[in-house]
């Protein structure tokens, strides 16, 4: 049975039942489907590929909207991690070579007014 065989058998028995329907009851039915007709939206095309209404249009953003913000900090830790993993390490001993090999006393890098120190040995040469 399709659609069409299927209304024609049903709309004898909903026309007997619309006509002992009184005036207010009819009233509130109409009012009923106004509303209804308003709530009404067009479907909306996902991709050009799923035709959906409106609402689950607006639930499906909304809900991948949420899922990428709750998964955004995890994923910042993530590459944060895997960059630190991947950057080049300073060698300690090099970095203790530079040091020592170079014009400066190591006390320089260490005095937290260097500039004065720089200025104090300048004037003793």
């Amino acid at each position: 049975m399709n659609e069409k065989d299927f209304s024609q058998k049903l709309r004898p028995w909903l026309d007997r039942s619309a006509d002992a329907v009184g005036e207010i009851q009819a009233t509130r039915l109409r009012a009923a489907r106004l509303r209804a007709l308003d709530q009404w939206r067009e479907p909306v095309r996902l991709l050009g590929l799923v035709t959906v209404g409106e609402g689950t249009a607006q639930t499906l953003k909304y809900s991948v909207l949420q899922q990428a913000l709750m998964w955004l900090p995890i994923v910042i830790l993530l590459a944060t991690l895997a960059a630190k993993a991947l950057s080049p390490e300073v060698d300690v001993g090099e970095l203790d070579a530079m040091l020592l090999t170079g014009e400066l006393p190591i006390d320089a890098f260490l005095d937290k007014d260097f500039d004065q120190w720089l200025k104090s040995a300048s004037g003793s040469f």
